[in-house]
């Protein structure tokens, strides 16, 4: 049997998978509808980083940009209010100082977010037609269809860990389809298949920017035994349109498992619906930290004055539980924690729920083992020598002793052991080859240390009484 030790070493990838992310973040995103939210303004091109802005073409831009959200801004009132502000900062002449197009779009972005803090609303540098308008993802299918397999088409990881909880780390929403062909679909189906006889199910989200809501809706499916009107997209000028639920899937007892979703800041727009679904109906536990705030749906225009392209939110996404979106709001967790923190609460959560349920003598010994680990990930202790000089002793052919300010663990005549502690009296061994055998002192009525019990992985348990101290 294999230890989660993963989760230790969880924390410090953490940070060298942020730095990887953003990277790659501005590419990725202009494939899906959270483009602009994090600063598609930020992509720059020779051309433009060098071009000129005089007074006359600045008028141009802004008139065309007022017009443009005037006419397709998904909130009438709001469009009013962002307009109004644009067009008194030009009245203030707030731009006269700016003479580059790269600095003038990200002063407009600035100034466009400012009235009601819409990360889904902003300017770039030129990336589609002179048309009316143009989708990102058809802009980039070719792009996107190379990278998606690599990025096994956003499912990261998928596991079974120990006490049968399944765990799959999901940092977007892949195509289902694409032009008829079928993209991230199976790939979806195959890891709902694999994780379909787990107990409890953890959904990592916490890196997730969004994507396709197909993909979303497919996911959704499993955990609802009927089906369930979960939202309601709005658009400007459109009937609205209710998204539900097939309850079609039956991969096992997913529509009845219990759910923990991790989030984060960085989980953003599908990842936050997706969530937010799931709270409202408490369908899962939401744990970690509040999402971003995006929840509009996105739109990219290019203007006819200058090499820019503005998106545009255009509609949005309505839980009929709340009557409202997250936009500006975010996801508040159910159980609020650091994003590093949220895998190992959410692991010991499903465990002791698990546990609470009908499981047999092997189930709970396997939950039992693991509950020690995460238990320790979750509540670190140290002991410093004084507290670990009371471990020291000799226990028939067993010692344990204090050397260098580490607890050392040896049988007469055979390799010597580092411990570390776990938790109060529970230590476990430093050296990965021992991670099916852990050590707890028992205490007397007296409280002090008469005894060294083994307990392995498999329940079973070897105590030696201690006979003198060293």
């Amino acid at each position: 049997m294999k230890s989660n030790k993963s989760f230790n070493t969880e924390k410090s990838k953490r940070k060298m998978k942020q730095q990887v992310r953003y990277l790659k973040m501005n590419l990725i995103l202009i494939l899906l509808f959270s483009a602009f939210q994090l600063g598609f303004s930020q992509v720059q091109n020779t051309d433009n980083k060098v071009q000129k802005l005089d007074a006359d073409l600045k008028v141009k831009i802004i008139e065309e940009i007022v017009g443009l959200i005037e006419e397709k801004y998904v909130f009438t009132d709001d469009a009013k209010k962002i307009t109004n502000y644009m067009q008194e900062k030009q009245k203030e002449k707030a731009y006269d100082h700016i003479t580059t197009l790269q600095g003038f779009i990200r002063e407009i972005t600035k100034d466009l977010r400012a009235v009601n803090n819409d990360a889904h609303l902003g300017l770039g540098t030129r990336r589609g037609s002179f048309k009316t308008g143009v989708s990102p993802e058809e802009m980039f299918k070719t792009i996107y269809l190379k990278r998606a397999p690599f990025q096994n088409y956003g499912f990261k990881k998928v596991d079974r860990l120990l006490g049968n909880v399944g765990c799959i780390v999901l940092d977007e929403f892949s195509y289902v389809e694409m032009d008829g062909e079928n993209v991230g679909g199976e790939t979806a189906r195959a890891v709902m298949k694999v994780i379909s006889n787990s107990y409890a199910l953890i959904i990592d989200l916490r890196d997730n920017f969004g994507g396709r809501e197909e993909m979303a809706l497919l996911l959704l499916d499993y955990f609802f035994e009927k089906p369930t009107h979960i939202l309601t997209n709005q658009y400007r000028g459109r009937k609205d349109k209710q998204i539900r639920t097939k309850g079609e899937h039956a991969e096992g007892r997913l529509d009845e498992i219990p759910l923990y979703v991790l989030t984060s800041r960085h989980t953003i727009s599908g990842g936050e619906m997706f969530a937010y679904v799931l709270k409202n109906r408490k369908r899962a536990t939401i744990i970690g930290e509040k999402t971003r705030g995006a929840a509009h749906r996105t739109h990219l225009f290019s203007l006819q004055s200058a090499k820019i392209d503005i998106a545009i939110p255009v509609g949005t996404t309505i839980d009929p539980v709340t009557g409202t979106d997250w936009e500006g709001k975010g996801v508040e967790p159910d159980i609020a924690v650091s994003s590093g923190m949220a895998m190992d609460v959410a692991y010991k959560k499903a465990l002791e729920e698990i546990m609470q349920g009908d499981v047999d003598e092997m189930e709970r010994n396997e939950i039992e083992w693991t509950l020690m680990e995460v238990e320790a990930n979750v509540n670190p202790i140290i002991l410093d020598e004084s507290s670990l000089q009371e471990y020291v002793g000799v226990f028939g052919e067993r010692k344990s002793t204090l050397e260098k300010g580490a607890l050392i663990y040896q049988r007469e005549g055979q390799t010597v052991y580092e411990l570390a502690p776990m938790s109060k009296d529970i230590f476990s061994f430093v050296d990965k080859g021992m991670f099916y055998v852990r050590i707890r002192f028992g205490r007397n009525e007296l409280e002090t240390i008469d005894k060294m019990i083994l307990i392995y992985d498999t329940g079973q348990k070897r105590e030696y009484s201690k006979t003198n101290d060293r």
